[in-house]
């Protein structure tokens, strides 16, 4: 018997602050995963650490297991202390996948309640593109984008405590939308810079949109930085060389697609 389950890391988020009272993170899912395997093919725990072990006697527990005998395999796409959800992806890979092998169904509800008790959670889980308290994992509504979009990754280097700066305050959000606001986006960007400054942001952005590309986001509690382009820009290869020769103070990692977020039963 064999469970295989992904989840995909965002870069970033989409928007942080605080709406109607209460922290608010509007997720950025992208086509980059956390993967794991439970199977009774196998045995012993690899690629767990710390947290994602943490998630698994929590998930033994609402289930009144005492010992987990089976084989756990985790593997992740998404570096740690960017800001790409690598935590949130690999606690809720495992909570998902652990219950799925015991014939249990869970919620991204459920999930999201158990994640943020270990640490502040992005909801990359949830299905779509949400927004979500990430200090409770409470579902707040679903956010659509305009159309699709590929995404540059790029990152500013070094790694960031996550668990520090998502406790931390933010801009009020006074107004959301059923569907994404470029500007209000650029302006969560822009208020984060007086808490977790990204050097030479409104020049690399400007000439991004310059370039070609639509917008960029941040990695609110980390250090990435996405462009995002049409999903038809077949020049964006170009786009994404001009931006990394202007500003050498980032790093071109990857280029991929915003996606919806959820698990996906491989």
């Amino acid at each position: 018997m064999r469970t295989e389950i992904k989840v995909p890391g965002s870069c970033g988020e989409l928007l942080q602050g605080f709406y109607r009272g209460e922290p608010l993170l509007v997720t950025c899912p992208i086509k980059k995963f956390s993967r794991i395997t439970v199977s009774d093919e196998f045995e012993g725990i690899e690629g767990l650490g710390e947290k994602s072990l943490k998630m698994l006697r929590k998930i033994l527990k609402l289930y009144n297991v005492p010992e987990f005998k089976f084989g756990i395999r985790l593997h992740s796409e998404l570096p740690p202390g960017k800001g790409m959800a690598s935590s949130s992806a690999d606690l809720a890979a495992v909570a998902f996948a652990v219950a799925r092998f015991m014939q249990k169904k869970i919620s991204p509800e459920e999930v999201a309640k158990l994640a943020a008790e270990i640490e502040p959670t992005d909801g990359i889980f949830y299905p779509g593109i949400v927004a979500m308290n990430p200090l409770t994992g409470k579902f707040i509504r679903q956010i659509f984008l305009p159309e699709k979009f590929q995404i540059a990754v790029f990152d500013y280097g070094g790694e960031i405590d996550t668990l520090k700066f998502n406790r931390r305050s933010g801009f009020q959000i006074f107004e959301l939308g059923d569907t994404l606001n470029f500007d209000l986006m650029k302006k969560s960007a822009a208020e984060n810079q007086k808490i977790l400054f990204k050097p030479h942001l409104k020049e690399i952005t400007k000439f991004a949109e310059k370039t070609g590309a639509v917008a960029a986001n941040v990695a609110h509690s980390g250090t990435v930085l996405g462009i995002f382009f049409h999903e038809d820009d077949f020049k964006a290869k170009e786009r994404i060389s001009k931006i990394s020769a202007k500003f050498p103070v980032i790093k071109f990692l990857t280029q991929t697609q915003i996606c919806d977020g959820g698990i996906e039963i491989c």
